[in-house]
């Protein structure tokens, strides 16, 4: 990526932040959490790998967001690809920590419905090495300008996340036969990283 490049991603991804900023205060409703958490580690990942990025021409930023249903965004240093996946709230709990409603459990853990809707969960053994799930707190960002950021490998997130679904819903009946779930702050807590460090 040649500095010219990062600069014009850099740019646009400040101003399109600043305009979600300002639109969300105006406007007074939620809007495309999903978006902006993607915006977030965006910035986070250019301010994070500025050097390595501009260190050779074939070191780029990909930006898939909806149109890729494995990961939002991909960021390529040498020879290693790693592959993000943007998870976005503005949700809180009564202590005021994030929390991440309707998320897909099927992500994270292998779930069988029975015919009388009773689930059977079993933890997934195969693990995507160059995969990240990154948990953001939009509502923070909102609040402050400040975004909190909960980084996970696929490893980890199906050990921790499918761990946690296995126990609360194997052999249970769901009566809208749903596989969502909510990723609770205490879930995900030390997984913090405020800058996304060296991947």
């Amino acid at each position: 990526m040649t500095n010219k490049e990062f600069k014009k991603w850099k740019n646009s991804t400040e101003r399109l932040l600043d305009d979600c900023w300002k639109f969300r205060k105006l406007c007074d409703k939620p809007f495309d959490r999903g978006f902006i958490g993607e915006l977030l580690v965006l910035k986070q990942l250019l301010d994070t790998y500025k050097a390595d990025l501009c260190s050779k021409l074939d070191n780029k930023i990909t930006y898939a967001g909806s149109a890729n249903k494995e990961w939002d965004i991909e960021l390529k240093l040498q020879r290693k690809t790693i592959q993000i996946n943007a998870k976005a709230t503005t949700t809180s709990d009564k202590n005021n920590n994030p929390r991440w409603v309707r998320q897909q459990a099927k992500t994270f853990c292998d779930i069988k419905i029975g015919g009388n809707a009773k689930q059977f969960v079993s933890l997934k053994t195969n693990h995507n090495p160059g995969l990240l799930y990154i948990f953001v707190d939009v509502g923070a960002w909102l609040n402050d300008h400040t975004a909190q950021f909960f980084t996970l490998s696929d490893k980890k997130a199906k050990s921790v996340l499918g761990k946690k679904y296995l126990k609360r819903y194997n052999r249970q009946k769901r009566e809208s036969r749903s596989t969502d779930f909510w990723v609770e702050y205490d879930d995900i807590k030390n997984f913090k990283d405020q800058r996304l460090r060296k991947l």
